[in-house]
């Protein structure tokens, strides 16, 4: 069984990269071209983008700001600069001689277009209810948006950094091409499209920005297995390979020509469904808390220490952003584990399914490592791992208890209204509690910055006594050929390969 596997999976390695095959040798010894083993995605279409692809997407669209790598500041983009007065009111002057893909004109009826769309009930627009405080939306000339908010939101701004807020053409029809022929403003053109397969990009030449991007084509190969874009990393048939193991990392250290960086840290919500049993009753949940042990999830899912590349709290709010307030560590108490289950019901302990992806960074060792460290209390938790796709189309949002892989966010107000707001689109807990809505509320409006920060100071307190989940961050791993030069991607998520060379 094992030497079919092999083979299976070293035919999958050397048929990949005939995709791309096919009358373009010469030009192929010309052009630049990175080339990216991504992960298979789900959903591409802004809006409904499941947070897959990056590659891909990040180069076709744009957005009307960026986050700086280097000094994290908002850099103009299509927007070339912006106001408010108190957060009530958002003046925006665009990019002029911007166009499409398909050869239109960027304008403000496209800022228009995109942000009302998050309101369409036909779509599903995972922005939408960040984007309901737009009230209305002004477009006095070509080159001006002025948004009005129906209350103050200072930070506003930042959830147009959010992956799902690309700015798209008020005249494409992305219900019907969405999927199978993106197209944006972007510094790479949708060349080739196998949907689950692969993605042919090229060099925008009406690109906006002159000098950029810095090479002609990049290629991406979608590949649910990590060893086999690890292969072809190792192999050279590949450039670029995203999330990355530790154990990978740990054996790429001693390959010549292969770098692994972690451009930022990125989370892992172990969800507790709050409307679903046992989670449901918050003494199940507490009983989960005080089973675990910080530095041996941390040693056994990233071979590293506590607070050494790995953290660990019981809230939304990354150890690393200044909103965060350290709380104190329980403490494994198996003992208080067991009476905190007897006290809810359940004096022999209780059986509950974990689901998460199996072809995920950390996901399937941290899973093992919870099913240990909650045995002892009396949690017999069965194991169930899918690949993402399966699992994100299938699995989440459905299941009562779940491992998902969750990207920072700059302005983490944006995480909190998406996934634990009622009635959030990515609500994976089910919460549904009105003192958390209205600290996320306070937070949204507050223009004070020390008072902004006493309401998350609030809300973890309250995620630390009654909260859904447990938030174990990890280090983002890529994989680069040593040939890569600037590889850049910020907490938003998005590579900016336009920005990239490779030698």
């Amino acid at each position: 069984m094992k030497r079919t596997l092999s083979i299976v999976l070293l035919m999958l390695i050397l048929a990949i990269p005939m995709v791309f095959a096919g009358g373009d040798k010469e030009a192929a010894s010309t052009e630049k071209a990175i080339r990216i083993a991504e992960q298979v995605p789900g959903l591409i279409t802004p809006g409904v983008w499941d947070g897959q692809a990056f590659s891909m997407n990040s180069s076709i669209y744009e957005y009307l700001v960026e986050i700086n790598t280097e000094t994290g500041a908002l850099d103009p983009i299509l927007a070339t600069s912006w106001k408010t007065d108190d957060g009530s009111t958002w003046e925006f002057s665009l990019r002029e001689n911007v166009k499409f893909h398909d050869g239109t004109d960027f304008t403000s009826e496209d800022v228009k277009y995109t942000i009302e769309r998050t309101q369409d009930p036909t779509i599903g627009h995972l922005k939408k209810q960040d984007f309901a405080v737009v009230d209305s939306i002004e477009t006095p000339d070509a080159h001006t948006v002025i948004i009005h908010l129906s209350e103050p939101r200072p930070t506003f701004i930042y959830q147009l950094t959010d992956y799902n807020m690309c700015i798209l053409s008020s005249d494409y029809d992305y219900a019907s091409m969405g999927e199978s022929k993106p197209m944006g403003t972007g510094p790479f053109v949708m060349q080739q499209l196998i949907p689950k397969e692969s993605a042919s990009l090229a060099r925008n030449t009406n690109y906006w920005a002159p000098n950029l991007p810095k090479v002609d084509k990049l290629l991406i190969y979608f590949v649910a297995d990590i060893d086999a874009s690890i292969s072809m990393l190792e192999s050279d048939r590949v450039d670029v390979v995203p999330f990355v193991t530790p154990v990978i990392k740990n054996r790429l250290d001693k390959v010549e020509g292969i770098k692994v960086i972690s451009p930022y840290q990125e989370q892992r919500f172990v969800a507790m469904v709050t409307d679903m049993e046992p989670f449901d009753d918050n003494r199940v949940r507490l009983a989960l808390k005080y089973s675990m042990d910080p530095q041996i999830l941390a040693k056994s899912v990233a071979q590293m220490d506590l607070n050494e590349g790995v953290y660990y709290n019981e809230t939304p709010i990354m150890n690393m952003l200044a909103e965060y307030k350290e709380l104190p560590l329980r403490g494994r108490d198996v003992a208080k584990a067991k009476s905190l289950l007897a006290e809810a019901g359940y004096p022999n302990g209780v059986t509950v399914e974990l689901y998460y992806a199996s072809d995920h960074p950390f996901g399937k060792e941290l899973a093992q490592t919870i099913q240990e460290l909650a045995a002892p209390a009396g949690f017999d938790i069965e194991l169930k791992g899918y690949t993402r796709d399966i699992y994100l189309s299938q699995y989440w949002l459905n299941v009562p208890f779940s491992i998902t892989g969750w990207g920072g966010r700059i302005d983490p107000s944006m995480l909190l209204s998406l996934a634990f707001r009622s009635g959030g689109a990515w609500n994976e807990s089910h919460l549904s509690n009105p003192a958390v809505d209205a600290l996320i509320d306070k937070i949204s409006a507050e223009a004070d910055a020390e008072k902004r920060t006493g309401y998350y100071h609030e809300l973890q307190e309250l995620f630390y006594e009654e909260g859904s989940l447990l938030n174990i961050q990890v280090p983002y791993l890529v994989a680069i050929n040593d040939r890569i030069v600037d590889y850049k991607q910020p907490l938003t998520m998005l590579p900016q390969y336009k920005y990239t060379d490779i030698k």
